[in-house]
């Protein structure tokens, strides 16, 4: 009785062992669907355009330069972007930032979000922290305050139709941007 039992709970069992481990990686799957959108993809050439706008897209979120971030960024991170800004200017505080140094991005992971793409890097910028209010007064921080600020951007692979043709690269674009923490230096 036992062994009958065994018998026909084995080729299930055996079944799903095979299918959890050679089942594709989050990261292969969203890989190869990368690809097949775009062929000519590079990810270390990903990586260095990354780089490159880093700082512009900083240093618009720093100023409310919403027709910089279009370029970069998604609709949805563009109006929460709008949305924090106002929050901040109706409370009177305005932020005089300052990027100084900006850390080699660094590929974190590839997934899919439903069905496009996501690569998410991590960095970390040396900047000055100086906050003020209506009056121009230092109310957080100062001229000589520096932070390292540390980052988590998550890209998305656009469709065709949503790209358009201001994008920095060829489909992506900007849909999170998170601080992962923040330490003083000075």
């Amino acid at each position: 009785m036992y062994y009958a039992s065994l018998s026909s709970n084995l080729p299930h069992s055996l079944y799903s062992i095979n299918d959890s481990m050679f089942q594709e990686t989050d990261a292969a799957i969203s890989y190869k669907e990368i690809r097949q959108r775009d062929p000519e993809f590079s990810l270390p050439e990903f990586v260095g355009e990354v780089q490159e706008a880093v700082k512009p897209v900083l240093n618009a979120y720093i100023k409310g330069d919403v027709e910089t971030l279009k370029k970069y960024c998604s609709p949805e991170l563009i109006e929460r972007f709008k949305a924090e800004r106002s929050a901040f200017q109706s409370h009177g505080i305005f932020f005089d930032n300052k990027i100084l140094h900006i850390s080699d991005v660094e590929l974190k992971e590839t997934k899919m979000m439903g069905a496009s793409p996501i690569i998410i890097v991590m960095f970390q910028t040396q900047q000055i922290h100086c906050v003020r209010d209506i009056h121009g007064s230092i109310t957080e921080g100062g001229k000589d305050t520096i932070q390292t600020v540390f980052y988590a951007w998550a890209l998305q692979q656009m469709d065709h139709e949503e790209s358009g043709e201001d994008a920095i690269y060829l489909m992506w674009r900007l849909r999170e941007m998170q601080q992962q923490g923040v330490k003083a230096l000075i």
